[in-house]
């Protein structure tokens, strides 16, 4: 695997790390560390590892043995598999300070059931397994807050798969660009907008469909006058319209 695993984070690094916080997306708005304190999470910090990984480079692989799950930091990475037919489907787009591979620490599973690959030079948290559990293992209080948070993970996932269930296209772009609109915090602005920093085709995949499928999508919300494209950034004219077609 391309990467280059650092020593375990020192109280200097960690203070790195901690004082984003106080930012709008941050490490406690994660689901997994939402009801965890600051001095818990240092605790998670002190055992974990930082790694670096450039683009198009495998975090890993499906099957591999399951080290530990990740926080992405700086880049974008794509979580994937690839069908009996060879294509790819995307399952998850992970933005900075997302969490995954998540599920496997808690299943007791012993590989990785996916494949994850950056997208651009990636900086992420590697919090190990042994380590993580063993440091559940000694503050049952700490355990019950990770299940509390690993509770509204499932919940969001839930909400993913009801939508690429029930929803058509249109619906489904929406719902993708209100989503990152409320991560960019760029929804007060006149124009919210939303720079797509990953390629079309991999978008269509995540949100379960084509590439050009999605491109006629976004044409005909050109045309309706709800969002105008400049380059790689939608900006949202007409937002209340763009949230009533997720509903």
């Amino acid at each position: 695997m391309a990467d280059k695993l650092k020593k375990p984070l020192s109280k200097a690094n960690i203070k790195i790390v901690i004082p984003e916080l106080s930012g709008r997306e941050t490490l406690r708005s994660l689901p997994l560390f939402s009801e965890l304190s600051i001095d818990e999470m240092r605790r998670i910090f002190s055992i974990s590892k930082v790694v670096k990984i450039k683009k198009n480079g495998y975090v890993f692989h499906e099957g591999d043995n399951y080290r530990g799950f990740f926080i992405l930091l700086k880049g974008s990475v794509k979580v994937f598999r690839i069908s009996s037919e060879g294509r790819e489907a995307v399952i998850h787009l992970i933005k900075r300070f997302d969490s995954f591979a998540d599920a496997p620490m808690f299943e007791g599973g012993g590989v990785y059931l996916v494949n994850a690959q950056t997208m651009a030079d990636s900086i992420l948290i590697l919090i190990p397994k042994i380590g993580f559990l063993k440091l559940l293992s000694t503050s049952p209080s700490m355990c019950l807050k990770i299940l509390a948070g690993f509770s509204k993970r499932m919940r969001g996932l839930t909400r993913q798969v009801a939508a690429l269930t029930t929803k058509d296209v249109p619906a489904r772009f929406a719902e993708f660009l209100v989503e990152e609109i409320k991560k960019s915090a760029t929804d007060k602005l006149p124009e919210p907008f939303v720079k797509l920093n990953v390629p079309k085709k991999i978008i269509a995949s995540y949100i379960g469909t084509i590439s050009s499928t999605l491109s006629r999508t976004i044409n005909k919300m050109q045309t309706g006058n709800i969002i105008r494209v400049s380059g790689k950034t939608i900006f949202i004219l007409d937002f209340p319209r763009l949230k009533k077609m997720v509903q």
